[in-house]
């Protein structure tokens, strides 16, 4: 298993352990859920819209990074 991480623009890291990339991204995907989104957008971006299930996993697929 590998290390993989996710920086929100507001510096809030995530971790997930991963046997490669595409489980990494299955893993953050399932974290953030519609409910997660919009509790972490109230939490750390207060009054910015939250965007869609769909616009975040693209940023997640996008982001992702493995950490060495």
């Amino acid at each position: 298993m590998q290390k993989y991480s996710f920086t929100c623009t507001c510096g809030d890291v995530m971790t997930v352990d991963a046997g490669n990339h595409g489980e990494a991204v299955s893993k953050f995907k399932a974290m953030m859920t519609e409910g997660a989104i919009k509790a972490h957008m109230a939490e750390k971006h207060p009054g910015q819209p939250a965007p869609t299930v769909e616009q975040n996993n693209a940023l997640l697929e996008q982001m992702i990074k493995l950490v060495v």
